[in-house]
């Protein structure tokens, strides 16, 4: 008999972690939802009606059949690892692991087991990538700006695995090449860490990409220009909204055809975990998986090692 619902556990309940219990508990495919955090003053902070708070992960497990993980990036491994083993499907946010062995690790799991993994890159959702996705043939030249204001809830990892991951997998995605060499510039700010970091990256067929994410900046923007032959298109990732110009060959005195694209801003995290239900179900399968979570880390990893 074919499922209709599942049981879901949230480990991890912070800033992050409250948004993805808000959309599991709005999606109507959710059956039991148990709201995990080793800190019981957050539990106790929950005001919500029918699901199980736990401190401890382990005491779900025969309780659910997915799990959506949204803790420090240091402890995504070493949970996700004890789901998948113990055959529970998986969606971990984003960057999916610390190390790259961690993640082919991961999958390894999953794969063994049948099991969906799922990596939380937003931007996939976004509805402007899809419109990217057909329109984009051959790339040449891609400029990425990603700028965020300070916030010291994401300073766990440098600004490559907090912000520029985001635009490896977008432009990775696009570019749909590997890559030839990556020079990698950055500076330490306000924390330990890169939080300013330039990044060329140079594919195989040609395609350059330069990448520039900051998380000092006074203002946010998400922002990437894409140069095809006679062709370019500059991206609102924010706002939704493309606009796109294409030279003109009939008119001399009108140099380029322009269009704007504008779309209607998506809940980009309620429309990636309706994907992940439906992927637990066998009804869709997950946008961004495993495989194209480990290329983003392998990349980030790259860079980092640079920096």
């Amino acid at each position: 008999m074919e499922r209709k619902k599942i049981n879901i556990g949230i480990i991890g309940i912070g800033y992050l972690g409250k948004f993805h219990l808000e959309k599991f508990i709005n999606n109507k495919h959710c059956n039991d939802i148990y709201a995990v955090d080793n800190n019981i003053e957050t539990l106790k902070s929950l005001k919500i009606a029918d699901i199980v708070k736990i401190k401890d992960y382990k005491r779900i497990i025969n309780d659910i059949d997915a799990v959506s993980i949204v803790t420090p990036t240091k402890l995504h491994y070493k949970i996700a690892k004890y789901f998948l083993t113990n055959k529970k499907h998986v969606l971990i946010e984003k960057p999916m692991t610390e190390r790259v062995s961690e993640a082919k690790k991961l999958i390894d799991i999953a794969k063994k087991n049948q099991l969906i993994l799922q990596v939380g890159h937003l931007e996939r959702f976004n509805p402007v990538m899809k419109k990217l996705q057909t329109e984009i043939k051959k790339p040449v030249f891609i400029e990425v700006h990603r700028l965020s204001k300070f916030n010291i809830r994401s300073t766990d990892v440098n600004v490559i695995f907090d912000l520029m991951i985001h635009d490896i997998d977008i432009v990775s995605t696009l570019v749909n090449k590997k890559i030839k060499s990556i020079v990698a510039f950055g500076k330490k700010i306000i924390t330990n860490s890169i939080d300013i970091a330039n990044v060329r990256i140079e594919f195989h067929g040609g395609t350059i990409a330069n990448l520039t994410a900051s998380r000092i900046s006074q203002k946010n923007e998400r922002k990437i220009r894409i140069f095809e032959q006679e062709r370019y298109h500059s991206v609102d990732f924010m706002n939704s909204v493309i606009n796109s110009y294409t030279r003109n060959i009939s008119n001399k005195k009108k140099l380029f055809n322009y269009k704007k694209y504008t779309y209607k801003k998506a809940d980009s995290l309620k429309n990636e975990i309706e994907n992940f239900i439906m992927s637990c179900l066998k009804k869709e399968k997950p946008l961004v998986d495993g495989n194209q979570g480990l290329t983003a880390v392998e990349v980030a990893t790259i860079i980092s090692k640079q920096l």
